[in-house]
């Protein structure tokens, strides 16, 4: 009943920032202010205070490599998709890859899983970023010949100014040389650490854009089952063939139901898209994956 209650209390404030959207409490734009407050402070915090009690396992280079492995598979699948359906390849990869590990599964783990699983999940993340923030764009782009490529010092440039990617490998060095913040500083950052999965959340809610016709809606929900497919196939490798430890593997099943990454549509955009397709289906991924995640909690926790 707890675990219902607390799932029910994330659909609630996803639901309650869609209606403050609705209501013109609160404009679309305004999300921008709450990615500023968990991106760079509540997060950060979140990832500080799993470090304390994080314990480092010699396979944790496992899902730093999935990271990476995950998002070419779905770049893969995009680039397929788009040649067999005559749009551009570039704009197809891009749309379907990524995944949204830090506004939308770390809340989640945080809220049901114990502190000390987040390191899984912070190491995928590591992987991750480095597709997300630039390596998938580097990939559609060179797909595209007529569209300009991303320097590496573009991309290094991008991956620096990443503030949850910088504080991931801060925890992960802290966790593997075992060095422990003070306690008094834990304090303090438990308290912004406990705000991240309402503020997360509710994010989610005010970016939520349901406005669609039944056209869009059956090409979205197409495009969402190649991801959703690729990403079953991808788990059932992790879940039944990888020799690594349980706790790890349901750690990377949460990290596979992720929605796409926000990343996703601006570099879309960036290619040359004209579509509202990259952001919709975006903004459907996080429906879908709410519901997947709220099974594989009641599947595991």
């Amino acid at each position: 009943m707890t675990i219902l209650a607390r799932a029910l209390g994330f659909i609630f404030v996803i639901g309650l920032g869609y209606a403050l959207k609705a209501k013109g409490i609160v404009r679309r734009e305004d999300a921008t202010i709450f990615s500023s407050l968990v991106m760079n402070i509540t997060l950060p915090a979140s990832l500080l205070v799993a470090s304390a009690t994080a314990q480092v396992s010699i396979d944790l280079y496992v899902p730093f490599i999935l990271g990476i492995l995950c998002n070419l598979f779905l770049d893969m699948v995009g680039y397929w998709e788009a040649k067999k359906s005559g749009q551009q390849t570039s704009i197809g990869l891009m749309q379907l890859s990524g995944y949204n590990i830090g506004t939308f599964t770390l809340p989640f783990v945080q809220a049901f899983f114990p502190l000390s699983s987040l390191l899984s999940v912070i190491v995928f993340d590591v992987g991750n970023a480095i597709m997300v923030l630039g390596g998938n764009y580097s990939i559609a782009a060179g797909v595209d010949e007529e569209q300009e490529r991303m320097t590496v010092a573009t991309f290094i440039k991008n991956l620096s100014r990443s503030v949850p990617l910088v504080v991931y490998l801060v925890s992960l060095s802290s966790a593997v040389c075992s060095i422990k913040l003070p306690r008094e500083l834990i304090f303090a950052l438990t308290i912004a650490s406990n705000a991240n999965p309402f503020l997360a959340m509710l994010m989610l809610g005010i970016l939520l854009d349901l406005k669609l016709n039944w056209k869009e809606i059956s090409r979205l929900a197409y495009l969402l089952s190649l991801r959703l497919g690729a990403n079953i196939l991808i788990a059932g490798v992790i879940y039944f063939l990888l020799p690594i430890d349980k706790t790890m593997k349901i750690m990377l099943l949460v990290c596979l139901v992720s929605p796409i990454s926000v990343m996703s549509p601006i570099y879309a955009l960036k290619l040359g898209s004209r579509s509202a397709e990259p952001a919709n289906v975006n903004s459907l991924s996080i429906l879908v994956s709410l519901v997947m995640m709220v099974l594989l909690i009641f599947l595991f926790v």
